[in-house]
């Protein structure tokens, strides 16, 4: 299977450990991030008008990207499945900020690809960051969530695009068991998300029945001071990310 996320630093954050857990289950995703940081909705429908070779393209958790390129070399690199999308985290729970241009977006890449869309649902910053909407220290977290997971129920439904990856939600579950050190600066994720919202990816795209025991995280974060989850986690993590795409009735692949 292969994935194409179009995005920025959070789509790098969910992909780190998706082919490696996929690898651990003896299965196969590629997954791939056409990634420049921060980059609005807008800005990609723009560079993919222009042809501008504005993007870093990663491939299966590497920190190294595989080269530069436009959103149309992306587009033509492989034959994709799945195309993803979603809003720059400080915009994600604002609706208006993914029209006109999403659907514009979607609809140039047409011409490029037959894949599958899907959305996908970035989260809130911790507590200890600062938004212009939700306040700083303590930012009202409860509230961006809501937000952004209203947001992205809203966009499914005008967009046409059921299949939501409800990596916010993950997070937010994960907070309730670990605490608020899903972000190793605020609002990029540590490891613990990472591993967790990889860990939904690919029960997402694979189902819930693989066999993931296998896959041990080896720390690909840019946290230098950021380490690998402590294996004896892995099995909350597990159950963390089965529970939010059960939960996420309506909005997963086979629903």
């Amino acid at each position: 299977m292969n994935i194409l996320l179009v995005g920025n630093s959070f789509s790098v954050d969910v992909a780190t450990y998706v082919h490696q857990i996929a690898e651990a289950a003896n299965k196969k995703i590629d997954i791939y991030v056409l990634y420049i940081g921060g980059c609005p909705i807008k800005l990609h429908y723009e560079n993919l008008k222009s042809g501008a070779k504005a993007y870093e393209f990663y491939k299966n958790g590497c920190n190294t990207p595989i080269m530069w390129c436009s959103i149309q070399d992306g587009l033509n690199y492989k034959k994709w499945d799945y195309i993803t999308f979603q809003q720059r985290s400080p915009d994600s729970g604002d609706e208006a900020t993914f029209y006109p241009e999403l659907g514009l977006l979607m609809d140039e890449i047409r011409k490029y690809s037959k894949a599958k869309y899907a959305l996908h649902m970035t989260w809130s910053y911790a507590k200890n960051h600062s938004h212009e909407k939700y306040g700083s220290n303590p930012l009202n977290q409860e509230a961006m969530d809501l937000d952004i997971f209203k947001t992205y129920e809203n966009v499914s439904k005008k967009m046409n695009v059921k299949q939501i990856i409800p990596s916010g939600k993950a997070i937010c579950e994960t907070r309730k068991v670990f605490g608020d050190i899903c972000n190793r600066d605020g609002y990029h994720l540590s490891e613990l998300g990472r591993t967790v919202t990889s860990y939904l990816w690919t029960f997402y795209f694979l189902g819930l029945d693989i066999d993931v025991s296998k896959f041990k995280p080896s720390g690909y974060s840019y946290d230098q001071n950021s380490g690998p989850v402590n294996e004896k986690d892995l099995p909350k993590l597990i159950e963390i990310a089965k529970k939010t795409i059960i939960e996420n009735k309506g909005h997963n692949l086979n629903d």
